[in-house]
């Protein structure tokens, strides 16, 4: 039992009583009576308390979590006892989530049943384990509340950010052409595919008119031409030392696997084949090539279970492997991040061979923190050292960067919260381009 506001404040109502009482002996009768009232009425309200087992919750979650993502979360509850009573909920949450909208304090009548809503959010991918849930119960005019425990054992299991994926479906459906970055994927005109014939238009390419079309129809036919399908796109997601750290609470390496699965789906849902290696000083998974947009969930099962690795990458070991796994020309997409250019030179010798064959493109994560500190004015800052370190980096991954494009690979150095929409941009140009 837990004394209410209204119980400590009545107490306290006793003490002006026998002040007075000093002065006037009626009054000390009075707070004696008052305080007697009192007892009485705190005894009765703890033999009344409502009992735990009149009060029925039932949690109703989903089992999956999309990562970043407030999720609803919903509680039914009961109250069988024939009390009114005011209840409150809170989740006992492990390491990793958070409450960010919390349960209302909910009024429940005789025999009323009613739901709570509150929202969780995932900070790190993996499993979790909603076990109990402390319940606060307040009599309507009652003196103390009852605190207790429920076990609601659940078990849910949270994803990359698939609420992302559902976006950008929506807007490919609705035409939206360049909003976030995100732009269709097919353009009329452009690519080196056959797609259709339409009239001549002033402006069009002579190279394309369709002389035999033509001939047969007495117009002039222009073809129309769209990016290929059925190519070939590779993505290596660098899980160890280097993606390990955190950017605003979210993993690093949780804003590649995000991106990562957005460009599976922009690449699965045009009839691109896509394929997936995740290393560190070992090949920790490795999705084989599929090409349907319902084998998104399996890009969605081999994303869900990598998690950092505090040792140093391997990149030598990477690129055999993807040399192994790629014969036909494919776009590889290594996500990483880069420091230096003597910590890079491994990884730019073998993208430079890939060059030769491949579309090789390197995406990193920039460092927002670290920008920040090199861009601030000298004379603000309380550490020069600060600002002189963070120099140093940024001159160090410039020249990293430099020369990767100098060996003709392509460079994508985004912040974090900008990966997706630049990644999928780049996706599209490269296509629409012809360039794969």
């Amino acid at each position: 039992m837990i004394p209410s506001v209204r119980f400590i404040l009545l107490v306290l109502m006793a003490a002006p009583l026998f002040l007075v009482g000093a002065f006037i002996e009626a009054m000390t009768a009075i707070g004696i009576l008052y305080v007697g009232f009192l007892a009485l009425w705190a005894l009765s309200d703890m033999l009344l308390a409502t009992r735990k087992s009149r009060i029925l919750t039932t949690r109703v979650a989903p089992v999956r979590f999309s990562l970043g993502v407030p999720t609803r979360v919903i509680v039914k509850v009961e109250n069988s006892s024939r009390r009114t009573v005011h209840l409150r909920l809170a989740e006992r949450l492990s390491e990793g989530m958070e409450v960010v909208r919390e349960a209302p304090e909910v009024r429940l009548g005789p025999g009323e049943r009613r739901q709570v809503e509150y929202r969780l959010l995932a900070r790190r991918r993996g499993k979790y384990l909603l076990s109990q849930m402390d319940v606060r119960v307040r009599p309507k005019r009652g003196l103390f509340i009852r605190q207790f425990r429920r076990d609601l054992p659940q078990e849910i299991q949270v994803f990359p950010n698939l609420a992302n994926v559902r976006k950008y479906e929506w807007q490919l459906r609705k035409g939206l052409a360049i909003e976030q970055g995100l732009a269709r994927l097919r353009k009329i005109g452009q690519g080196s595919e056959f797609e259709s014939l339409r009239l001549y238009a002033h402006g069009d390419d002579l190279g394309h008119v369709d002389w035999k079309a033509t001939a047969k129809r007495a117009e002039l036919l222009v073809r129309n031409y769209q990016p290929e399908r059925q190519q070939s796109v590779l993505v290596a997601i660098d899980v160890g030392r280097a993606t390990a750290g955190e950017f605003e609470g979210i993993n690093r390496l949780d804003y590649l696997v995000n991106s990562t699965l957005m460009l599976a789906y922009a690449a699965l849902r045009h009839g691109d084949w896509f394929s997936l290696v995740a290393f560190s000083d070992q090949i920790e998974s490795y999705l084989p090539p599929v090409r349907n947009i319902k084998c998104i969930e399996q890009v969605a099962q081999a994303l869900y279970r990598l998690e950092p690795k505090l040792t140093e990458a391997d990149y030598a070991m990477a690129c055999r492997f993807l040399g192994l796994k790629s014969r036909k020309r494919s776009l590889i997409c290594l996500m990483t991040d880069v420091i230096d250019r003597q910590a890079s030179d491994v990884m730019i010798a073998y993208m430079s061979r890939f060059a030769r064959r491949h579309l090789p493109l390197v995406v990193t994560l920039a460092n927002t923190e670290i920008m920040d500190a090199a861009d601030q004015p000298l004379a603000k800052m309380t550490n020069p050292y600060r600002k002189a370190a963070a120099l140093d980096v940024m001159t160090a991954r410039k020249e990293a960067l430099v020369a990767m494009r100098r060996y003709g690979v392509g460079v994508l150095d985004v912040p974090p919260k900008a990966m997706t929409p630049e990644l999928i941009t780049r996706y599209i140009e490269i296509k629409s381009s012809g360039r794969l």
